[in-house]
């Protein structure tokens, strides 16, 4: 029995003494990287020796694996690591489980001991026997950096992932990422420069935001050229509808701030793709913007009225371009379409103080130019009104709206307001010379129409005062009034001084008529026919032309007809001559001498009033004297009447033939 005894302890000491031995040679084999041959003297040295010794025997038997690539290793590390966390070995074994894992993909679990270890360190490099896994300490660090921070980026901890993303190794997805950890942490230069680098050639959906991203950076840091860049290379993308709106949107967006001469067809190209982005009225408002810088407002119209729902700024803004559309067609005297669009703009409601009163003031003139005076006085009132509650507390037409007012009210013949309005208008500082001069000249108009001819006059010598220019108007008025009043020749010497002090007045015609019709009231025919006649010579295609003409025409009629009146009244007078002589001729060839003497007689001492018929009666008293014998007081009647009677007829024949 005791020889059994002995034999076994004898036996266990020459195991016991081989294990050792095959532990330093494996020791040594490790060191000097013969894994396979370290593997074989682990494994007999494990199953000779006792517990005590395994710890590091298992240890380099499990780094042995990891070198050989031996199947289950990770999972056995892991298991090992976790019974034996204090051993010197625990870290290391940690770091190649953590290797193992990512070439088995098994990333999740990678980075769970990566993050759990993190904070502890594997000196490099590496004591003995592990020297020469010195390197593969690290070369999985670049892999496990990345997908650290990847993984932090995924779960939106962009300013954790930022140093993992930055240690880590570099691919296009980590730099997209470590691009967006810079964006999303302000660091705006760093941002654009490696989302950039990161999209590269490439144009699918990583690219197309990593161009959007880098180009918003660029705007942060006020690089408008890399960002407008930036934009317009994600808006040629087609991988993302939404990005790519963003982008096209941002690009017209760049684009406009530089006043690039693209901006209108890549605005237009974004309204037509995307009538209904929530940036369809920002894109809509800065092409407005455009076309009204360019004054296109009907391109404006057009744009603006793409947006689907007008927000209060979108019509304001709207009611501007309206108002200038009717503006444009007012100077353009298009004063229907000045009205539509004047009126249209109205019809949006009081979105823009100014362009709502200016619209009315607009919508008034037109109205007054149209002859619609009653209506135009109503819009240009409305319009003074509203322009007193705009910023500048009055209408930027203010002059003209009250000044058109004024002329709306003397047209509708409302003279009183008519005066009041012109008075506010020749009281304006800002009112030309010529506007207030003018307003004088009608404020004398109202005055005349009212019979107020002092006022009329002491008024049109104010407009002749401010403004000389307009004052062959003032003058030809106040000679107008003198003719009402019944001085013709002082009417007279006014239009001449006017005529001398205004040489070419548009009002000569006028004025010379107005001279005519003072000779014609006063009866001074002949120098009116001068005027009269002198109008049609120099003033032909003139309205008074015609007028001259008329007025000779009805002078003329008035002589024919007084002529022919006097005529009428000869004619009448030679009969009652004529009659009481024919009669007595009538008694005379009957043989009734005596009667036909008496009715002859009683005649020339009633009167006959025609010469001829007068000496005809003589020289039938001498045929009745002839007939009776009395000759003597025959020749005595022929011979008185030819030494008197002067008139060239036959008279002096019938006296001759007698006399022989």
């Amino acid at each position: 029995m005791k020889i059994v005894r002995r034999f076994l302890l004898l036996l266990a000491a020459a195991c016991l003494a081989g294990g050792v031995q095959a532990q330093q040679t494996a020791v040594k084999q490790v060191a000097d990287g013969h894994y396979m041959g370290a593997k074989h003297q682990l494994e007999q040295y494990l199953e000779a020796a006792d517990e005590k010794g395994w710890e590091e025997a298992e240890a380099l038997l499990l780094v042995c694996g990891y070198v050989l690539d031996t199947r289950g290793v990770a999972d056995e590390i892991g298991g090992w690591v976790e019974a034996h966390p204090l051993s010197q070995y625990a870290e290391v074994l940690n770091v190649l489980r953590r290797n193992l894992l990512i070439k088995e993909e098994r990333t999740d679990e990678a980075l769970e001991l990566f993050f759990r270890e993190e904070g502890k360190s594997v000196s490099v490099p590496l004591a003995y026997p592990l020297t020469e896994l010195s390197d593969e300490m690290s070369s999985y660090n670049g892999v496990l950096y990345r997908l650290a921070g990847e993984n932090l980026y995924d779960k939106g901890q962009y300013g954790r992932a930022l140093p993992y993303l930055e240690a880590g190794e570099k691919t296009r997805t980590s730099l997209y990422k470590l691009g967006m950890c810079y964006y999303n942490e302000g660091v705006f230069d760093k941002a654009h420069a490696t989302l950039v680098g990161s999209a590269g050639a490439d144009r699918d959906e990583m690219a197309q935001n990593a161009w959007l991203h880098a180009g918003i950076a660029a705007l942060q840091k006020g690089q408008k050229a890399d960002a407008q860049r930036a934009f317009g290379n994600a808006s040629q993308m087609s991988a993302n509808a939404v990005l790519r709106e963003q982008a096209l949107y941002n690009y017209s967006l760049t684009l406009h701030e530089q006043s690039s001469p693209q901006t209108v067809a890549v605005m237009e190209q974004f309204l037509s793709e995307y009538p209904q982005s929530q940036y369809a009225t920002p894109v809509s408002l800065c092409l407005t913007e455009v076309y009204m810088t360019k004054k296109d407002y009907s391109k404006a119209l057009n744009t603006i009225n793409k947006v689907q729902t007008p927000d209060a700024d979108t019509q304001a803004d709207k009611q501007k371009v309206l108002y200038n559309l009717a503006f444009q067609e007012l100077n353009r005297n298009r004063l229907q379409d000045a009205i539509t669009y004047a009126s249209q703009a109205i019809a949006l409601g009081n979105h823009d103080v100014a362009a709502y009163a200016e619209c009315y003031y607009i919508k008034g003139d037109c109205n007054y130019r149209l002859g619609n005076y009653q209506q135009a006085a109503n819009d240009l009132n409305t319009a003074i009104q509203l322009g007193s509650q705009t910023a500048q507390g009055r209408l930027k037409n203010h002059e003209y709206a009250v000044y058109s007012y004024a002329y709306a009210n003397f047209k509708l013949q409302k003279y009183n307001a008519a005066i009041s309005l012109f008075q506010q208008v020749a009281g304006m500082p800002s009112a030309s010379r010529a506007m207030v001069a003018d307003a004088y000249n009608r404020i004398g108009d109202c005055y005349l129409n009212m019979r107020n001819y002092d006022e009329a006059v002491a008024n049109y010598e104010k407009a002749k005062a401010t403004d000389h220019s307009l004052g062959d108007y003032s003058m030809l008025q106040e000679a107008y009034i003198e003719g009402l009043r019944g001085n013709y020749d002082r009417k007279v010497e006014i239009i001449n001084q006017m005529n001398n002090e205004y040489r070419s007045s548009s009002l000569a015609a006028k004025a010379l008529y107005e001279q005519g019709r003072a000779y014609v009231l006063s009866g001074r025919n002949t120098e009116a026919t001068a005027v009269f006649s002198s109008i049609v010579v120099k003033y032909p295609q003139s309205e008074y032309a015609q007028k001259a003409s008329e007025e000779l025409q009805t002078m003329a009629a008035n002589i024919a007809m007084q002529d022919s009146i006097a005529a009428a009244q000869d004619s009448i007078a030679t009969e009652e001559a004529k009659a009481p002589v024919l009669a007595a001729q009538a008694l005379y060839e009957q043989g009734l001498y005596q009667q036909a003497e008496q009715q002859l007689n009683a005649a020339i001492d009633n009167g006959i009033g025609k010469p001829y018929w007068l000496a005809r009666a003589f020289v039938l008293l001498s045929d009745i004297y002839k007939a009776e014998g009395r000759a003597v007081e025959a020749k005595q009647t022929l011979e008185s009447l030819k030494a008197n009677y002067n008139e060239e007829d036959d008279i002096m024949d019938m006296i001759n033939e007698r006399l022989q």
